[in-house]
């Protein structure tokens, strides 16, 4: 029962990944175009963080859907590009000197709960793991 709920949530997770590196693309897009009518280069932290969550959500669903032992690398990779980004994020709010430099240094509140997931995914996982549900 565990497996299939894993590989269902691969599933969702494989879909995840789909649509977040469509988001990245068209944020980057978006960042280019405003990059080339204006002298201020766009802040791309967002963007590369986006990026490689998308990427490595992506590849988490496919070991999940696959049922794979494997899932725990791009598991912990997904973890620590979340742990980095909230410290850069953390360190950029506190170095904030107005308004503008503090909101875009502001952590979403859907990218905490996707850390939480991400969390708990690993935790399943690992437990897969030691039971043997995950070869």
């Amino acid at each position: 029962m565990l497996k299939l709920i894993l590989r269902l949530f691969g599933m969702f997770w494989i879909i995840g990944g789909v649509i977040s590196l469509r988001l990245y693309l068209q944020a980057n897009l978006i960042d280019s175009a405003i990059e080339s009518l204006t002298i201020q280069k766009e802040d791309k932290l967002v963007n590369r963080f986006l990026f490689a969550t998308s990427l490595l959500t992506f590849i988490s669903g496919i070991g999940l859907a696959i049922a794979s032992k494997w899932v725990i690398l791009p598991l912990t990779l997904l973890l620590i590009v979340q742990v980095v980004y909230f410290i850069i994020q953390r360190q950029r709010l506190l170095n904030a000197d107005n308004y503008e430099s503090a909101d875009s240094a502001t952590v979403a509140p859907q990218t905490k709960n996707a850390f939480v997931v991400s969390i708990i995914v690993m935790i399943i996982a690992m437990i897969a793991i030691r039971l043997g549900i995950l070869n």
